[in-house]
C-alpha cells in the first residue's frame, strides 16, 4: 500500500475554496487511468473512466478545516475566523501556517490563565477562536507587508508514519481521497461507468459535490470519507460509533441523510463475500457529501464509506493502516461489481 501518497495528501494544504494543491495530486494520480479529466466552475475535479454498467460517482472532498485572516491590529496580531467546524479547545497554542505573500509561521495566543484567576467565572473559560490572536513573532510593519485580510491559514503539522498507523492533519478527507485513488487503481475491472470526483468546499457546507453530481447525473453515488472514531477512554459504548481496526464504516444514517438502504446493504454483503472487515453504522450526527449527491436532479442512490479517524477536525488525527487498506479493497470491489446491483 502506497502510504507515501497518503502522507503527501495529508501534508498538502487545501482549504475551502483553495483546494488546488490537492487537486493537482489527484490529477497526477488519476491521469494514468484516463485522459477524460475536467475541472468544473466550482473547482471540482471530475475524471471519467468509461465502462459497462450503471453510472457510479465516487467522490471525496479535497478541502480541510482551517482559517481565514479577518483582522490585523496595530501591533501586528492576527485574528481569524474558522473555515469548517473546529473545537476552540484544540486551537490555543497551536502552530499555524499563514499563506500570505510568502508562507509565515505563527502561534495562537490568548490572555493567559494566571491573569484571569482573580475572576472565578473566567478560570475555566474556553476562549472562542475569534477572540484568540495569532502571534507571528515579528514587527507590525513586517506582518502587514506579508499578510492581508482574507489570507488563508492552516494547521502546521507534518504527517508521521508508524508501524501500524499514520498521524497527521486533514485525514478528513485525505483518507477518502487516498481510498478513492487507490481503489480505482486496484480494481481488476471497471464494472460500471465510473466517475471520480475530487469535490471542493465540503467543510463549508457540502458546496461542491452537488454541482458535480448534477453534471454527471449518476445512477449510484458513494462518498468516501474520514469519519469520527470515538473508541477512546470515557466515551460511552453507544456513542463510540466507528471503531478503529475494525474496517471501514458503511453508513445507513447520519445527521444529514438516510442512505439508500439496498445500496448500503449491497456493499455490506460484498464486504462479507470478500471477507473484508467492515462496520455498518447508524448515527444521528455528522454529514458527508452523500447528503447533497442523494438529492441532486431526480435523486441518486447514495451512501458513504468512511475510514475511522481519531481526533477529527483537529491539528492532527490518527488513522490505522489496516482500516485504510480494507477501505481500498472494498472500494475496488464496488467498482468491479456495481453492475450486479439490482436495487
Amino acid at each position: 500500500m502506497n502510504f507515501a501518497l497518503l502522507k503527501e495528501l495529508s501534508d498538502a494544504v487545501g482549504l475551502p475554496g483553495a483546494e488546488e494543491n490537492v487537486r493537482e495530486i489527484l490529477k497526477r494520480e488519476i491521469s494514468p487511468l484516463t485522459n477524460d479529466i475536467k475541472i468544473d466552475a466550482m473547482g471540482n475535479l471530475i475524471a471519467h473512466i468509461p465502462g459497462d454498467g450503471p453510472a457510479l460517482m465516487l467522490d471525496a472532498h479535497t478541502d480541510e478545516v482551517g482559517f481565514m485572516v479577518s483582522n490585523i491590529d496595530k501591533n501586528g496580531f492576527l485574528r481569524v475566523v474558522p473555515l469548517g467546524g473546529i473545537d476552540p479547545r484544540v486551537f490555543y497554542a497551536q502552530r499555524l501556517k499563514i499563506w500570505g505573500k510568502e508562507p509565515t509561521t505563527g502561534v495562537v495566543g490568548a490572555l493567559p490563565p494566571h491573569l484571569t484567576r482573580s475572576d472565578p467565572s473566567k478560570r475555566n473559560e474556553i476562549v472562542p477562536i475569534e477572540d484568540c490572536f495569532i502571534d507571528l513573532g515579528m514587527s507590525a510593519e513586517k506582518v502587514k507587508s506579508l499578510v492581508s485580510v482574507g489570507d488563508l491559514v492552516s494547521f502546521d503539522r507534518d504527517c508521521v508514519e508508524t508501524e501500524e498507523s499514520l498521524i497527521g492533519k486533514a485525514f478528513d478527507d485525505r483518507a477518502g481521497v487516498f481510498v478513492m485513488l487507490e481503489g480505482a487503481k486496484a480494481a481488476k475491472e471497471i464494472g460500471c461507468d465510473l466517475y471520480i470526483v475530487g469535490a471542493v468546499q465540503e467543510e463549508g457546507g457540502l458546496k461542491g459535490a452537488g454541482p458535480a453530481a448534477f453534471g454527471i447525473n449518476p445512477d449510484l453515488g458513494l462518498s468516501l470519507e474520514g469519519t469520527v472514531a470515538n473508541d477512546i477512554p470515557g466515551a460511552p459504548p453507544h456513542k463510540m460509533l466507528a471503531h478503529q481496526n475494525e474496517g471501514p464504516e458503511i453508513r445507513l444514517s447520519d445527521g444529514r441523510f438516510y442512505a439508500h438502504r439496498e445500496w448500503s446493504l449491497f456493499i455490506t454483503k460484498l464486504a462479507e463475500k470478500r471477507n473484508i472487515p467492515h462496520q455498518l453504522i447508524v448515527k444521528r450526527v455528522g454529514g458527508t457529501n452523500a447528503a447533497v449527491v442523494q438529492t441532486t436532479g431526480t435523486g441518486v442512490k447514495t451512501t458513504a464509506l468512511s475510514v475511522p479517524v481519531r481526533y477529527i477536525h483537529s491539528p492532527q488525527g490518527i488513522v490505522q493502516k489496516c482500516d485504510v487498506e480494507n477501505a481500498v479493497k472494498l472500494t475496488a470491489a464496488v467498482i468491479e461489481e456495481a453492475k450486479n446491483f439490482a436495487g
